[in-house]
């Protein structure tokens, strides 16, 4: 019996070694040779000599103006978007929870958006801005007068306009994962907070959000993951302009590999991103172990 469940295994690694040879090709050998390549001088461009410089490049992030402003810009996206997906999914996740004629439907509606790609959403939402012949001036300029259209992606609004979006395009992910933990919620507490006498917001302040507490724990990592590495959305409504406005982390890691073809500077920044998501990660693991060792 034991020679045959060797013999089994046997049979079954023939199928998983292709996967991991592809793993291994397409993953681990470039994540390797980027680590490599980030502790050298090396440009496709002007001094294409490759030269070791240690940790000059890590370095260099924290002294190169453009990319601490990315940073920061990064991060003013960041807690716009996240927030406001956090309190509107709350909002819609409750209303979704709610027993009503067209429920589903409703719910195939809020979700739409997440089943669509960045991308296009992203030329889609391009085209409805465009100051000339977009939808949203027509319409603005058709009720209120001429004039009363924006440049939506101009100095003044690219940002804000970016980070509506991007909260349009994400929030069904926190809607998802909010209805799923409501719905977990056992009824007799909801049925005895009803008999105690608790009002609508008692029970959602006192009873439904901390509750929650996990999911949105793990909302808030999986967005702020996901927002820090965000880059079809605002590379194509901006580009990182007007003005570097919304230059976010990505964009700047981007430029910096294809358009200054500074490859082993970009390297450094592309660890430095995944050194970010990665302690994240970590940072939620060990909340939620504390939060299981507290319980038991």
């Amino acid at each position: 019996m034991h020679i045959r469940d060797i013999e089994r295994q046997r049979y079954a690694m023939k199928y998983i070694y292709p996967g991991l040879l592809y793993l291994l090709v397409v993953l681990i050998v470039p994540l390797l040779f980027s680590i490599f390549v980030s502790f050298f001088k090396w440009d496709l461009i002007g001094d294409t000599t490759k030269r070791f410089i240690g940790l000059r490049n890590y370095i260099d992030i924290f002294e190169d103006e453009e990319v601490v402003k990315s940073i920061f810009v990064t991060g003013k996206f960041l807690i716009w978007s996240v927030g406001f997906e956090l309190i509107l999914g709350f909002l819609i996740a409750l209303f979704l929870n709610r027993d009503f004629k067209g429920n589903k439907i409703v719910r195939v509606i809020v979700l739409l958006p997440m089943m669509m790609s960045p991308t296009i959403i992203a030329l889609s939402w391009k085209l409805i801005l465009n100051y000339d012949r977009g939808i949203l001036n027509y319409i603005l300029n058709t009720l209120f007068g001429s004039g009363a259209g924006q440049v939506w992606l101009g100095p003044q609004f690219a940002m804000t306009t970016l980070v509506a979006i991007e909260i349009w395009l994400n929030t069904p992910f926190v809607v998802l994962m909010l209805l799923a933990g409501l719905q977990s919620i056992p009824t007799d507490v909801i049925e005895a907070s009803l008999v105690d006498g608790a009002s609508l917001l008692q029970r959602i302040f006192r009873i439904t959000i901390p509750l929650l507490k996990p999911v949105f724990l793990v909302a808030i990592i999986f967005r702020t993951t996901f927002a820090i590495r965000n880059f079809p959305l605002p590379w194509v409504l901006t580009s990182g302009g007007p003005a570097n406005k919304t230059n976010v982390f990505g964009i700047e890691l981007y430029r910096q590999a294809f358009t200054y073809y500074h490859i082993g500077y970009s390297s450094a920044l592309s660890w430095l991103l995944i050194i970010i998501t990665f302690a994240l990660s970590i940072f939620y693991v060990r909340i939620t172990l504390k939060k299981e060792t507290k319980h038991e």
